[in-house]
């Protein structure tokens, strides 16, 4: 059987919902991050870059941009997690 005749329709791209809302998400694990005092100095300027792109109209790299900002946000914040118990293993006892 041939599938070569079927027409696959690509999904449409992001909105200006899915940029607003993931830029959204990026920015509360920024304060989070944040408030944990491990805010790496990456993550706001990759939200700004977010922000741009959303105004620019290209929403796919908004979403793109603001999903890595929430990544590192998220990550920030594990690692101040880890970094809070991990210490007392370096302590010489």
């Amino acid at each position: 059987m041939s599938l070569g005749h079927l027409c696959v329709s690509k999904p449409a791209g992001a909105g200006t919902a899915d940029a607003d809302a993931a830029i959204a998400a990026a920015e509360a694990a920024r304060k989070a991050a944040a408030e944990a005092k491990f805010e790496w100095n990456t993550t706001a300027p990759l939200i700004e870059e977010a922000k741009a792109a959303a105004a620019a109209g290209d929403f796919d790299k908004a979403v793109d941009l603001a999903t890595k900002a929430k990544f590192q946000g998220d990550a920030a914040v594990a690692q101040a997690k880890h970094e809070a118990e991990a210490w007392k293993g370096a302590v010489i006892r």
